[in-house]
């Protein structure tokens, strides 16, 4: 039984190891396909200190997102163990995949069933929470920077909002075909979140915490802030959260959404690029690898003990 312990730990790291060889291949075809694009050459860090107040940031937004999920599992009798592993195990899943993807079914056990269709309920609820967020902020940033000119991004905004805002606040019923599923019937069964209002908040503080970073690392990079870029970046990660999702999540894609808003509006690309590449840095590289030290320490802590 130890040595099939062992064997499952092995084959686990030598997973995660070969999926960060496949991000590092991803980083230098990027860099290739960049680097005619791109000068990196011209930039200049004029301010350290407000990139290092940028990185010091990233615990309160791993701290929020924490906190976002233990809500999600209130109305659950799980133990405060198991919620940790399910949550590291999701954080680390997460720099793999879709945050969605990672926050249901990356959470998911082998045994227990029920609680599987718990944790798909937590990352639904917690998901669709940041989504009606972001929707909501995407459409302020657009109705301030377009106004009237462009009322069809502005209402595709609003309507996705309030839709998001509808499915979140009030319980979604299946149709009467799909009832026939076991697992349709036992996931409607769930009972509802008592805490969706303070999810929903600690969404939008992590959203402030998230911009906050950001116009952090661009004034780093000497580049003056301004109100308007405040609702640039509101509707660009509003148009990153609707984009599709490659295997390692929205690496490069993020990137070159942010550079093409952004230099839209005569912003350098450069200084873009390399600030949401350092804020994906810092809230996701940064927070795997703490996951991975704490899910290290517990397969050591069962297996060797």
């Amino acid at each position: 039984m130890q040595r099939k312990s062992k064997a499952t730990q092995f084959n686990a790291t030598l997973e995660v190891f070969i999926r960060f060889l496949l991000l590092a291949c991803l980083l230098t075809i990027s860099y290739q396909v960049f680097y005619k694009w791109l000068s990196f050459e011209a930039i200049n860090v004029t301010n350290y200190l407000f990139i290092f107040c940028a990185f010091l940031l990233f615990p309160i937004n791993f701290w929020l997102e924490w906190k976002r999920f233990q809500r999600s599992v209130d109305q659950h009798d799980i133990p405060q163990s198991d919620q940790s592993h399910a949550f590291f195990q999701g954080v680390v899943v997460s720099f793999f995949t879709p945050v969605f993807i990672a926050t249901t079914f990356g959470r998911f056990g082998i045994k227990d069933r029920m609680r599987n269709l718990q944790w798909m309920g937590a990352g639904v609820l917690t998901g669709l929470a940041q989504f009606t967020v972001t929707m909501w902020f995407a459409f302020g940033g657009s109705l301030y920077l377009f106004g009237v000119n462009r009322l069809f991004v502005t209402l595709a905004f609003f309507g996705v909002g309030a839709l998001s805002f509808i499915g979140y606040f009030f319980k979604f019923k299946f149709p009467p075909r799909f009832m026939r599923w076991k697992l349709i019937r036992d996931f409607q069964a769930l009972p509802p979140s008592p805490n969706k209002g303070r999810i929903f908040m600690f969404s939008m503080i992590r959203y402030a915490v998230f911009s906050v970073q950001f116009h952090l690392i661009l004034i780093g990079f000497g580049v003056p802030f301004g109100l308007q870029q405040v609702f640039i970046l509101m509707l660009s990660y509003g148009l990153i959260t609707l984009s599709p999702s490659i295997l390692f999540g929205k690496i490069v894609i993020r990137e070159l959404i942010a550079v093409a808003v952004f230099s839209w509006f005569a912003y350098p690309k450069e200084e873009i690029m390399l600030t949401a590449f350092f804020t994906w840095g810092f809230n996701v590289v940064l927070p795997v690898l703490f996951a991975l030290i704490r899910i290290s320490s517990t397969w050591k802590a069962r297996f060797f003990s």
